[in-house]
């Protein structure tokens, strides 16, 4: 898709972004350029993986590069789909070290709730499925999978 980007002038420190094909990325109070630089890198380097995981190792290796002048605080993911809620809205705030506890919560998420997600009312489902028995069924043979 196309991306957009801007950076006011009464940012702090330091600030910018940079856009590259398919992405947007935009950061204040950085300990430089570098950190958007290398944030890009990372996301290019893990175009295999599924888009979550690709995301936070692009934050890691913001983060390895200097990340925010602040330090390390809190880290969110949100990932919007087809569907009008999201598919993914993970936040850790107030946390001593933000990456990794989001990273846990990505795959506590991937081990379960998109399971459920599927049962969920959608656009091609507007009813969604809302028998429990069939939900707690599916989900059962999922837990017996992993």
């Amino acid at each position: 898709g196309r991306a957009a980007a801007h950076t006011g002038q009464c940012c702090g420190h330091w600030c910018g972004h940079r856009m590259d094909e398919d992405v947007s990325l935009a950061g204040n109070l950085l300990a430089g350029p570098q950190v958007l630089e290398q944030t890009a890198a990372a996301y290019e380097a893990a175009r295999a993986l599924p888009l979550a995981p690709r995301l936070i190792a692009a934050m890691r290796a913001g983060e390895a590069a200097g990340g925010d002048k602040r330090g390390k605080q809190s880290a969110a993911l949100l990932i919007h789909g087809e569907e009008d809620w999201p598919e993914l809205d993970l936040r850790v705030d107030d946390h001593p070290d933000p990456l990794n506890e989001l990273e846990r919560l990505e795959r506590v998420s991937r081990e379960h709730f998109v399971h459920f997600a599927r049962f969920l009312p959608s656009k091609r489902d507007p009813v969604g499925i809302i028998d429990r028995d069939v939900i707690e069924a599916e989900l059962a043979k999922v837990v017996a999978q992993n």
